[in-house]
């Protein structure tokens, strides 16, 4: 009876949801901070291995003056790709909720500019794929190292298809 109540109550993984991530340093040498895995649909700390699929960071970019946040991703390839900056959270969302496919976008290595009301494709170290609404953003330059955070929602494609999941 036991073993057949283990095996019914297996869950499956999430393929969306809501998720917020700050580069905030554990430990003490080596030092780590928590990305996310879209394909167990959790944080992980950077020092593992596998690696998170993103985390977030911040600092001055190549050709950049100002400290911004931005997403970076655990792959050997421009992982991000913009779809679009949006005026309020409400058509954010709603372009979020039409986008059905990470298409052929422009892809770069890291997702900047990051700014709240955007949406983003994500592709994985292994060729799947999640979409990712920018919910919230804060950055404070005040402290060393500077500290950046990002709540976002996001759908995961983990078939390798290039079509999102229906919610």
């Amino acid at each position: 009876i036991l073993l057949s109540t283990l095996s019914c109550s297996k869950s499956e993984t999430p393929t969306s949801g809501t998720m917020s991530l700050d580069n905030k340093l554990y430990g003490s040498a080596p030092y780590y901070s928590l990305g996310f895995t879209f394909s167990d649909a959790k944080k992980v700390s950077t020092l593992a291995n596998p690696g998170p699929d993103i985390t977030i960071e911040a600092g001055v970019l190549e050709g950049g003056v100002s400290v911004v946040p931005f997403l970076e991703a655990n792959t050997l390839e421009p992982a991000f790709g913009f779809i679009g900056q949006y005026s309020t959270s409400a058509e954010a969302e709603a372009a979020f909720n039409t986008l059905v496919s990470a298409g052929s976008p422009t892809w770069i290595d890291m997702g900047a500019p990051l700014a709240a009301n955007q949406v983003w494709v994500f592709r994985t170290g292994d060729d799947t794929y999640a979409k990712l609404l920018i919910l919230s953003l804060s950055l404070n330059t005040g402290v060393n190292p500077y500290f950046a955070s990002c709540t976002f929602k996001w759908v995961y494609q983990p078939d390798g298809s290039k079509t999102f999941p229906a919610l």
